[in-house]
Parts: structure tokens; C-alpha cells; sequence
């Protein structure tokens, strides 16, 4: 007995985990009655472009995974592919069916809807009944559990209920099955993964492994595909860096802003005794419209879509800045809130500013390299809501310090950074290491290395072009961009 006991636990861990995939015929009604996501039947729900915009991607996929971690996995393992995630679907319903039919469901109804291929998944855990004798201390939590479509919130607590009244080596496996579907190919493919463990190893990230190697096992059958008629053309496994490196290094497209900008720095910018860089023959005090228009549209476009697309307001302080701000927010179609500045103990906001709207206001310090320590800025406390994604424009970044005060102004309102755009960046004061603990892309039309002897030294396009944005970390969102690490709701 002993022998066979051990039998049946070598042959319950030791079963393959790698994915099994087959071709799958797509479910004979898309439209089914049974199916139904309050996003893709929204009145306003409008249908995804399926031309990509990011570098080194050449097409843009739905997916119909659940929110949280695997949400962000699946959205940048696909860019190792060439893919776009267009848009993820994580309230898709259907009414019955096991994982395969509810992962290839999930798939035909999300690409039907979109006109998009999809990669759906859905994931079951599934723990074993405990024997006889355990049923007497407590019947319900001896019983067998089968919890689909897995969330993490309610496995965790399931899993920590039932670690309490069970044994620690109770039997537990999450099954996983991830489908693809392209309805304009009428193409299916589903893979499917298991993971097996001990209850009192089992959590909610346990899912992780046999969703993942799922969501692989599909992606190297459509790289694998022998058919003539491929599921998914051409599609390969490549780092996204090096697809990114090499779609870069390509032809540039011509960005006549930056250059009508540098041309003028260059040319009409001078540098003052304190080592500042006037530029008011053209932005400040007379202000060059169609330069400024041009250069927003150039800003908008380094920055991407992943930003502009994303964010809902943009923030600024100074005139300059808002000068800047003005065009870009008319562009991207999100209003222009300004922040305040004022030297700290100027009195009373209300008095100094003569505005009661910023009596009740935000309020950060900071220590200014030109102004001196104890700068302040005042946001009204109803600007900015924590549904905003902000992006900070200002004209300069130099050491970084007012543009870092901005950043806490956001987060001290609850809402997220998106990015920061400046006209000008001035690398020696260091501006761009000072704001590294923010994760969010800066982008910037020129860049000054040196101003030595009054001589304004700007940095090759070439070179500029590589170093003018920084690429987002390997994480981004169910949060927009991946940044629910960020402090919200106070300084960090």
C-alpha cells in the first residue's frame, strides 16, 4: 500500500508541465448570448488601429488575460515577438465551458469584436478532497474546491482558509489554457500547462508558471507553424531591445521642429554671466508661435503614444513652460493645469497670489540652483484627481529640482507621472540622473553639453536621438505604465 501511495504522488508531480498545443477550430458562435464584456460593449468603445507606432513592433494584438501581474507579462513578452498589446480585455464572461473552450471563446469573441488577433487565457485551480477522516472535523473544507477563472485576490484568500484546517501537503494544481484566434484568418491555436504543488506551497503567483508556459507554448506553435497558411505571418523571437536598436537605426523621419529649434539655439541663444542660457529672442519674452507649435508636435512624437495617448492632463510652472505646454495640450486634447511658484514665506498663498483658488493648495519646497533654497509651488487641490496621468512639460531641465517638484505635486494628488518634455536639456547640470528615481520617459529637443567661454555646444542629433528618451521598465500596467510602485498620496 505504502508502495502504491508513493506511486500515485510521483506520477501527481512528476506529470509534464510543459505546454501540450494543438490546432482548435474557433467556436462556431461568436455572438453567442453567453459571451458579454462590458468594455467591448460600451456605446463609446471604439475599435483598436492595428497599425503600431512603437519602434521595432510590426503589429498590434488584443489579449484577453486577467488583470494584475500576468497582465504586464503578457504585454511585454509579446514585444520579444514583434506585438503590440492593442488593448487587454480582462471582463470577458461566458456562462460555461471547461478552459479550453473558455480560453478559445474568450480569443474569437475579443478578435470578432476588435478586428485584432487575440491571445485569451483563462486559468483553473483545483484542489483535491481530503480523505474520509478529515471530513468529520470539517466536512466543507475537506471538500474537493474547482475555483474558475482565476483572480488573485479571492484565490489567496481561498488557499489561506483552507492552509488552516488542512493538511500542509494537500494536493493542489492550476490548470492553464491561453488560445489564439484571428478572426480575419478565421485561425485558431491553444495551448495548455499545469502546475502541481502542495497546498501549503500554493499561492496566487503559483498560477504564474502555468499561465506563462501556456502563453509561450502558444506563441512558439504560431513561430513554428507549418502550414502555408500561417496563422500568424513571419513571426519570430527577437529581444525587443534589439528590434528597437535596429528599427532606430534606420532611417530617421524628418523632424523639422528639433532641427528649426537647434538652428536657433544655436544661432540666437546667448549664455549669461551666471551660466544660464537666454533664449528670450524666440521663447519667453518674444515668443516664436510656429517654432513652438512645431516643436510640440516634435515632442509629442519622441515622446509616443504610449504617453500622449495616455495621459489626461498636463502640468507646468513659469511662463516659459506654459508657453511650451499651450501646443502640446491643444495637440494631445487634454487640459493645461499651472502650478505656482513662489520663495517660501512669502505670505499667505491666497495674499501673495491674489487667487482664493490656491488658499487651499498643494504645496512642496524645493532648492533651486538659480533662485536659491526654499522655492515653493501651489497646485489647487482640485487640479489634478487620481484618476489623472500627468505629463510635465517645462522649458529647461538643468539640475532637475523644480521639474522633481512637480513629480511630488502629482503624486501628492494622487494621480501618476507620465513623462516629462522640455525644449532643452542641459546634461552637465545632471538633471536627468537627479529624476532616475522616477521611471517615466524624458524627452527634449536639444541637448547642451557645455557652455564653456559662452560657446553653446549641443549634442549630435545622432547621438541626442538615442539618449533623448528613456524606455519604461520591464513592467507597465494594469496601471497604465507599470507604475504602481510610485509613491501616491504624499512626498516619496
Amino acid at each position: 500500500d505504502e508502495d502504491d501511495d508513493e506511486d500515485a504522488v510521483s506520477e501527481f508531480y512528476n506529470a509534464p508541465v510543459a505546454a501540450a498545443v494543438e490546432d482548435v477550430e474557433a467556436p462556431p458562435l461568436l455572438t453567442s448570448s453567453r459571451t458579454s464584456s462590458p468594455t467591448l460593449e460600451a456605446a463609446d468603445f471604439a475599435k483598436p488601429a492595428p497599425d503600431t507606432k512603437v519602434p521595432g513592433l510590426d503589429r498590434r494584438w488584443c489579449t484577453a488575460v486577467a488583470a494584475g501581474p500576468f497582465a504586464r507579462y503578457a504585454k511585454f513578452f509579446l514585444r520579444e515577438f514583434g506585438v503590440e498589446q492593442a488593448l487587454n480585455v480582462d471582463d470577458v464572461e461566458i456562462s460555461d465551458g471547461d478552459e479550453d473552450a473558455q480560453a478559445l471563446e474568450r480569443a474569437a469573441y475579443v478578435s470578432e469584436a476588435t478586428g485584432l488577433p487575440c491571445v485569451a487565457e483563462f486559468t483553473v485551480l483545483e484542489v483535491e478532497a481530503l480523505e474520509a477522516g478529515a471530513r468529520e472535523l470539517l466536512p466543507r473544507a475537506a471538500a474537493a474546491y474547482r475555483v474558475p477563472n482565476v483572480e488573485e485576490a479571492q484565490t489567496t484568500r481561498l488557499l489561506e482558509r483552507l492552509a488552516t484546517v488542512s493538511p500542509g501537503e494537500r494536493r493542489t494544481r492550476f490548470v492553464a489554457c491561453c488560445a489564439f484566434h484571428d478572426a480575419a484568418k478565421n485561425a485558431s491555436l491553444a495551448a495548455r500547462a499545469e502546475t502541481r504543488c502542495d497546498l501549503r506551497s500554493a499561492t496566487a503567483l503559483t498560477a504564474m508558471t502555468a499561465r506563462t508556459e501556456a502563453f509561450q507554448g502558444v506563441l512558439q506553435a504560431l513561430c513554428e507553424d507549418p502550414r502555408e497558411d500561417k496563422a500568424a505571418e513571419d513571426l519570430t523571437f527577437e529581444f525587443f531591445e534589439a528590434r528597437r536598436e535596429r528599427a532606430l537605426a534606420g532611417p530617421r523621419p524628418a523632424a523639422p521642429g528639433a532641427e528649426a529649434f537647434r538652428e536657433r539655439l544655436r544661432n540666437e541663444a546667448r549664455v549669461l554671466t551666471n551660466g544660464n542660457v537666454d533664449v528670450s529672442a524666440f521663447v519667453g519674452s518674444v515668443v516664436d508661435v510656429a517654432l513652438l507649435d512645431e516643436a510640440a508636435a516634435e515632442l509629442r512624437r519622441r515622446l509616443g503614444p504610449d504617453v500622449t495617448d495616455a495621459a489626461t492632463k498636463i502640468l507646468t510652472t513659469g511662463v516659459s513652460g506654459q508657453q511650451l505646454a499651450l501646443p502640446l495640450a491643444r495637440l494631445m486634447s487634454v487640459p493645461l493645469v499651472a502650478c505656482r511658484r513662489e520663495a517660501a514665506g512669502a505670505g499667505a498663498v491666497a495674499n501673495a497670489l491674489g487667487n482664493g483658488a490656491y488658499a487651499d493648495a498643494l504645496d512642496v519646497t524645493y532648492r533651486s540652483k538659480h533662485y536659491g533654497p526654499g522655492q515653493q509651488l501651489y497646485l489647487p487641490r482640485d487640479a489634478l484627481s487620481e484618476d489623472d496621468v500627468v505629463l510635465v512639460v517645462d522649458d529647461f531641465l538643468a539640475s532637475g529640482s523644480c521639474q522633481e517638484a512637480m513629480f511630488r505635486l502629482v503624486a501628492r494628488a494622487g494621480a501618476r507621472p507620465a513623462g516629462l518634455a522640455v525644449l532643452v536639456e542641459k546634461t552637465f547640470d545632471g538633471g536627468r540622473d537627479f529624476l532616475s528615481g522616477w521611471p517615466v520617459p524624458v524627452a527634449s529637443l536639444a541637448a547642451i553639453v557645455s557652455v564653456d567661454n559662452g560657446y553653446i555646444e549641443l549634442l549630435e542629433e545622432d547621438e541626442f536621438d538615442d539618449a533623448g528618451i528613456l524606455d519604461f521598465g520591464e513592467d507597465a500596467d494594469d496601471t497604465v505604465f507599470g507604475l504602481d510602485f510610485l509613491p501616491v498620496g504624499g512626498d516619496p
